[in-house]
């Protein structure tokens, strides 16, 4: 079963069926036995713990899902009184569970089990049903997930990992996992890391902390957003938001500590994109501030795009896919005179990239290289490489900037020579 929205926001359930290979949504009438067996099971009381954590218009992502609009004030809300039941039964036997090891692997298939049925999981008469990442979207059509068949995937998800990575023996090399705020790092001497990597929140494009209350309230570890280093562009200063200002002074005081803990001679690499060149000004004036020299730049495709990211590739945002990877090392940066500009360095490096390329367009596979959003990383790189900041070069202003200097065809960019 699952349930749509009609256009007052009700919730009304649906009983699809799918003609075999048709692709095609039949909706059917319910009858007699589905009706009672739903109403039954909303008159059940919950008999055991499901969290409550109050959302409201105080989060950003309340206000950009229009959350207030789906009948969520309330992360419990999330899910539907039958999910709410079994997953409260669930969690009630791991937690009584008396081996520790086998509890908290239990926990951890868990947590992907309750963000897996909440009401965010998309209908696909395709299969696959599953909720979008990176974000809190109610769809249109909701398709409810059985609990327990959910949670033996993902149960057997997690025997394979353990199947395939033994515990490590007493003598090997052990990891150490520590918790704490980017902002201060007093757990870790002074000049005692070798090496650092970072990928911090890119502006306003994703919000971690309103996203991960899905889980973490059934862990009862909540994080504290007032701290989260992002721009908050739907939330007013006044209810806690933070401007671009904030984002820079909270990123200065993470560069600080990472300034702080690395020992002579080693290196900070810095995961990052955005399609605004202001926060690139906020992120490097952060680095310059804590004492960060540039050494590298380099690209890196994650493969795995965020929901930001598909609706860059469809076209609906201006949205770069590509991160730099951003090294640095303890020490100010050089100053050297400029006798290029930004511009003309962004276009410099796209030309010459296009150049390498072999001229067999769309069956080369190599179309993603031709791509704004490839072009436009490039772009960044090659100027943030150069000393400078890429300074009015925002995605908006790149692609303006392409389409007047470079021809375009189904392929991607190409060089014009």
């Amino acid at each position: 079963m699952t349930w749509q929205r009609s256009h007052q926001n009700e919730r009304r359930w649906v009983f699809p069926k799918c003609a075999f290979n048709s692709g095609t949504l039949q909706r059917g009438p319910a009858d007699g036995a589905d009706l009672a067996l739903l109403a039954t099971i909303e008159r059940r009381k919950l008999t055991r713990w499901v969290p409550s954590v109050p959302l409201g218009p105080d989060r950003e992502m309340h206000r950009r899902s229009a959350l207030q609009l789906r009948g969520i004030t309330d992360v419990a809300d999330f899910w539907n009184r039958r999910s709410k039941l079994a997953l409260g039964e669930l969690w009630h036997a791991i937690a009584a569970l008396p081996d520790a090891a086998v509890r908290s692997a239990l926990t951890f298939a868990f947590t992907n089990t309750a963000w897996h049925t909440t009401r965010m999981r998309r209908y696909n008469a395709y299969g696959g049903q599953r909720p979008l990442t990176g974000t809190l979207y109610i769809p249109q059509l909701v398709a409810e997930g059985n609990v327990f068949e959910i949670f033996r995937h993902q149960v057997a998800q997690v025997s394979r990992f353990y199947a395939t990575h033994p515990a490590a023996e007493p003598t090997d090399a052990a990891a150490y996992v520590q918790r704490s705020s980017a902002t201060d790092l007093s757990w870790l001497p002074s000049s005692s890391i070798d090496y650092v990597f970072t990928d911090p929140p890119f502006g306003a494009n994703l919000f971690y902390g309103d996203c991960n209350v899905v889980w973490e309230a059934w862990l009862g570890d909540v994080t504290d957003t007032g701290a989260e280093i992002v721009v908050n562009r739907s939330l007013p200063t006044s209810a806690g938001g933070k401007t671009l200002d904030d984002y820079e002074k909270l990123l200065t005081q993470a560069f600080n500590e990472i300034r702080r803990v690395l020992s002579p001679g080693a290196r900070a690499s810095v995961v990052f994109h955005n399609a605004d060149d202001k926060v690139w000004s906020a992120l490097l004036s952060a680095t310059d501030r804590a004492g960060l020299a540039q050494t590298d730049v380099s690209l890196l495709d994650k493969v795995q795009r965020s929901m930001k990211g598909y609706k860059g590739r469809s076209g609906a945002e201006l949205v770069p896919f590509y991160d730099l990877v951003i090294t640095f090392t303890a020490g100010s940066r050089a100053a050297s005179p400029q006798r290029t500009g930004v511009v003309e360095v962004a276009l410099d490096a796209v030309r010459r990239h296009l150049t390498t390329l072999p001229s067999g367009g769309a069956t080369d596979g190599l179309s993603s290289q031709r791509s704004l959003e490839y072009l436009y990383s490039l772009s960044v790189g090659a100027v943030i490489a150069s000393g400078q900041r890429p300074t009015g070069l925002s995605f908006r202003a790149f692609e303006r900037l392409l389409s007047e200097s470079l021809p375009r065809n189904a392929s991607g960019y190409s060089s014009g020579g």
